[in-house]
């Protein structure tokens, strides 16, 4: 189900690829990224303990923010971007 901080499958398979979809950020662990290399379609892989550098890049637009389990990393992250303007 869909809440203010989170985004439920269906949804974002709905919105991925059309012009008011997110962008999509994969913050894993380079080892949990080692053992499974797959992004889905459309994301980036981006450093979650850089989200201060690369963050204000995506100010004023909507982001979804995946890992390997959806807790911790992208949880933060995802508030990290909250701070800089952005819908995460």
């Amino acid at each position: 189900m869909s809440t203010f901080t989170a985004i439920s499958s269906d949804k974002l398979a709905r919105l991925i690829g059309t012009a008011n979809g997110p962008a999509l950020i994969d913050v894993r662990t380079e080892e949990d990224f080692a053992a499974d290399q797959r992004l889905i379609p459309g994301s980036i892989k981006l450093s979650h303990d850089k989200v201060t550098d690369w963050g204000g890049a995506f100010a004023g637009r909507r982001a979804v923010v995946s890992c390997f389990r959806g807790e911790k990393l992208a949880q933060g992250t995802a508030a990290w971007l909250r701070q800089l303007g952005v819908q995460a």
